[in-house]
């Protein structure tokens, strides 16, 4: 039986269902939570590992979220959710039990490491970092040279005010309608920028990954300081708080720049819990310094130009997979009838023990 496919925007197509982010399906997005749909677009082939749940961006890993997902679902608490590189919400990471039903592909940072006790050779990484991969900046006119600020999406203050308490030329906003063209819209816009002084953590990510200058801002409204320590502690820099564009900049030149060390990109898709496209891994390779970029980029091309790689084969064989998934889910008449006469017969067998 066909099934309706439900949007995740225009330019992108639903890779696979079983990909979580906060309000899937929505016509608007907050734009860290949105690059899930920007990594199965460009980067994901198909699981290599079965998970009911796929997380694979953002502060999702903490004790009362994951039992919630697994409820919401599988009917309870029972399954397994794979998290990629993705940042706990604080400290107190999870219980046994609770750990059981999560597999971890690398975490966002070294919080994040300690937090769930894991090895010390986790790769660590917010997964935003791959951005120049997937995305070659445009010039954009609206913010070159100048400098930005974001409020977190919750930032209840009149844009008005958080434009004049930042100092910076212009305000942009992490809520974007959700569609590709608004996505990479708003990437250029970043990358286009002279300086990025936000209290949205990925707007802080995405000017990392794309060289910019940056300054993690306080403008009242920070969010989960965990996430932003877990962050900073991958980067190598630290988690310092600014009030305005001035000590942004200034912290930004003494205490970030000297410091600023990106991971490398091919380790976090190597642990990626969906198989990615081998042209991607020879470009992360390239951006880590690991291939001679001249030797690489035939090999790419021809890559790229595979059936095997092609988004058309690509969804077909998601579908097939999901459509074979629902129908194992689904109980068999066989079984529906057998269990449907196992009944009758212990309801006769009482009845007939009661004298009815």
């Amino acid at each position: 039986m066909a099934t309706v496919q439900r949007s995740v925007g225009e330019g992108f197509r639903d890779h696979d269902k079983r990909i979580e982010y906060f309000i899937k399906h929505d016509a608007v997005q907050n734009f860290g939570d949105y690059l899930p749909e920007l990594f199965s677009k460009e980067l994901f082939l198909h699981p290599r590992v079965d998970a009911d749940i796929y997380r694979l961006v953002g502060s999702v890993i903490d004790e009362k979220w994951v039992r919630h997902d697994l409820g919401r679902f599988n009917g309870f608490v029972t399954g397994q959710i794979a998290f990629w590189c993705c940042g706990a919400r604080g400290s107190a990471g999870l219980s046994n039990e609770t750990k059981q039903h999560c597999l971890f592909f690398g975490v966002r940072g070294p919080e994040t490491r300690e937090a769930l006790k894991l090895p010390a050779d986790t790769v660590m990484g917010d997964p935003g970092l791959l951005a120049p991969l997937l995305h070659t900046p445009n010039y954009c006119y609206e913010t070159a040279g100048k400098s930005v600020c974001f409020a977190h999406v919750h930032d209840a203050k009149a844009p008005e005010d958080v434009l004049g308490m930042s100092g910076a030329d212009i305000l942009l906003s992490p809520v974007i309608d959700s569609s590709e063209a608004a996505l990479r819209s708003l990437l250029d816009k970043i990358a286009s920028a002279d300086f990025v002084l936000t209290a949205s953590l990925h707007a802080a990510i995405i000017a990392c990954a794309y060289g910019r200058p940056f300054a993690f801002w306080d403008n009242g409204h920070v969010d989960i300081p965990f996430k932003w320590r877990d962050f900073a502690g991958s980067v190598g820099i630290p988690s310092v708080f600014v009030k305005d564009l001035s000590e942004g900049r200034e912290v930004y030149e003494r205490q970030i720049k000297p410091r600023l060390k990106l991971p490398p990109f091919a380790p976090i898709l190597d642990v990626c819990p969906f198989l990615v496209r081998p042209s991607y891994m020879l470009k992360a390779l390239v951006a880590d310094g690991q291939i001679d970029p001249t030797l690489a980029e035939p090999a790419i091309r021809l890559l790229e130009r595979q059936k095997a790689y092609q988004h058309d084969e690509i969804y077909r064989l998601q579908d097939q997979s999901a459509i074979a998934r629902a129908e194992r889910a689904r109980p068999s008449t066989y079984f529906l009838g057998g269990a449907g006469l196992f009944a009758r017969r212990i309801k006769n067998k009482v009845r007939a023990a009661l004298g009815l």
